[in-house]
């Protein structure tokens, strides 16, 4: 079982963003519920290599999918330092009108973190 913690064990270690997203969401779609709330449940110990924006993503996407599947919200998604403040989050470096349309169809989840993102940033194919 591949855990939010795991996945962030694998950021601090230099893996590329997106496809330790992609393979975590592959497990969780494939897994019963009581592996997805095993998946979701414990707060990751984020390396220093770990850039705030990728662990507010996954923060994020847990509290989302721990949602949409009706699962208990982990607590830790809700710490402050899941949280930023300086400064919105723009998925693909988006401008001008891409950020407008992300900033409109971003999941509550995404906007809550101050983080804008596609509405199928959590759909595989």
């Amino acid at each position: 079982m591949f855990t939010v913690s795991q996945a962030m064990d694998q950021l601090s270690g230099g893996e590329d963003f997106y496809i330790v997203l992609g393979d975590f969401l592959d497990e969780f779609y494939r897994s019963d519920a009581a592996a997805r709330l095993s998946m979701i449940a414990d707060a990751p110990s984020a390396g220093v290599n770990v850039g705030r924006e990728h662990a507010a993503l996954f923060a994020a996407a847990a509290h989302k999918l721990a949602n949409d599947y009706g699962l208990e919200v982990p607590a830790w998604v809700m710490d402050k330092k899941f949280r930023l403040t300086d400064a919105p989050y723009f998925d693909c470096n988006a401008t001008g009108n891409l950020r407008l349309l992300f900033m409109y169809k971003s999941p509550a989840e995404f906007k809550y973190r101050n983080l804008f993102v596609d509405e199928n940033f959590l759909t595989r194919v």
